[in-house]
């Protein structure tokens, strides 16, 4: 049962299998913090409950009926930003990747992830961070080393934007991408905590983005790397 006097963090579940979405509650339920608010079984529901119940998160699966995770997550974040949306997925395909951080998800992970593991990352994003399963950092990173060009959205306007970045902030936007923490790639650089951090703000700034993964899903449709 939850404490009363424990701040809570609203969780709405977007899973089509029945099954794994009571199991996910049943956990849930354990956790002081945390209050599953609402349950979707395909992309329109998640959308709708969305804008009915606006919790804090939005646990989000990919392979849906009716409406896709990627397009789900895409009309939530349009309607609702402030919602934070995680991915939770079976699968780690590209083009999945790619979909959910360009349609503005928050996070990825894989349902192979330890459930101590996901609810830290539940709370990373509600604390307003973001987060990546290692996996994910290592595909994305992989995708930004060998593919030139991935998408057709890539627009003049983006390219150009990309252009600005120096080559030091191209190598911080690199360690992004691979999961690196700003004190991690202080210590790859020789560089002060500060100084990553004044580089990070300017990588952002001159992206256009508001956070860390946005910046790594820009530079995959644009092949930066």
């Amino acid at each position: 049962m939850s404490d009363p006097t424990q701040p809570q963090i609203t969780v709405l579940l977007v899973e089509d299998h029945a099954l794994m979405r009571r199991g996910l509650v049943g956990q849930f339920r354990l956790e002081a913090d945390f209050e599953v608010v609402g349950e979707a079984e395909d992309g329109q529901q998640a959308i709708d409950l969305s804008i009915q119940l606006q919790p804090n998160v939005v646990l989000m699966d990919i392979e849906l009926p009716l409406v896709d995770g990627v397009s789900a997550t895409q009309e939530i974040k349009s309607n609702i930003p402030d919602i934070r949306v995680l991915a939770l997925s079976a699968f780690g395909k590209n083009d999945q990747i790619v979909g959910m951080l360009a349609a503005g998800a928050d996070g990825y992970c894989l349902k192979s992830i330890q459930w101590p593991q996901l609810l830290n990352a539940i709370r990373l994003l509600q604390g307003g961070g973001t987060y990546l399963d290692p996996q994910i950092a290592h595909k994305l990173s992989s995708m930004l080393k060998v593919q030139p060009t991935l998408g057709s959205q890539t627009t003049n306007q983006e390219k150009a934007k990309i252009t600005t970045l120096s080559d030091r902030e191209q190598s911080i936007l690199q360690l992004i991408s691979e999961g690196h923490s700003n004190q991690e790639i202080a210590t790859d650089l020789y560089l002060s905590l500060g100084t990553v951090k004044s580089y990070v703000r300017m990588i952002l700034n001159k992206l256009s983005v508001d956070d860390r993964v946005q910046a790594a899903a820009k530079a995959v449709r644009a092949g930066l790397i």
